[in-house]
């Protein structure tokens, strides 16, 4: 009986998150205004009963892929914020969060640009603001000055304009590097350097 209750949860889970990631792709490309749940259960194969078994509104759409999104993150800074005291601890967090802004596609940066007044009127909008201020709080390093809080937003800025730059004719992954790159030589600027050896 408990393997029969587990394989049950696990196909849950399993249609939950394939729901939030077709939802998420249909809100990036066609606008969350005008994606509707009858289009969102067409593109997974469901019946609109079936979305409405795990999501009763878009907005309890939005607020799983925000929510999922603001977990994954503070479990990434959970692991790096206490190595941010040194340049190379935030270089390290820039890089990370780069790798997990490539891993969540780029779906989600547009979806969070098109839907930035809808994220903050939801109960997860309070979230997510607290998570991104961690993240450019480590970015910015201990007793940041003016400088290195813009410098922060500026690295974390360049990672997210991958998500708005043309992908037709250049490669994504061409693009994200450089983006590091520049994020990186942002954080680095002002910084003390070490004489050679």
């Amino acid at each position: 009986m408990i393997d029969r209750v587990t394989e049950v949860d696990r196909r849950r889970t399993d249609t939950r998150d394939r729901l939030l990631s077709v939802a998420l792709g249909l809100f990036a490309r066609q606008g969350y205004a005008t994606t509707s749940l009858r289009e969102i259960a067409d593109a997974l194969g469901v019946t609109k009963a079936a979305v409405y078994f795990h999501y009763r509104t878009k907005e309890d759409i939005l607020t799983g892929i925000v929510s999922g999104h603001a977990d994954a993150l503070n479990a990434l800074l959970d692991d790096a914020i206490p190595r941010t005291s040194t340049l190379a601890g935030r270089e390290e967090l820039l890089r990370l969060y780069a790798g997990y802004h490539a891993a969540w596609g780029l779906d989600l940066t547009r979806l969070a640009r098109q839907t930035d007044t809808e994220i903050s009127s939801l109960p997860i909008g309070a979230e997510i603001r607290r998570t991104y201020r961690r993240l450019l709080d480590g970015l910015a390093g201990p007793d940041p000055t003016l400088l290195d809080q813009t410098r922060a937003r500026t690295a974390l800025a360049a990672i997210q304009t991958v998500a708005l730059a043309p992908t037709l004719e250049d490669d994504e992954d061409q693009l994200r590097d450089a983006a590091l790159t520049i994020g990186l030589e942002v954080l680095r600027q002002g910084q003390p350097t070490t004489p050679p050896n």
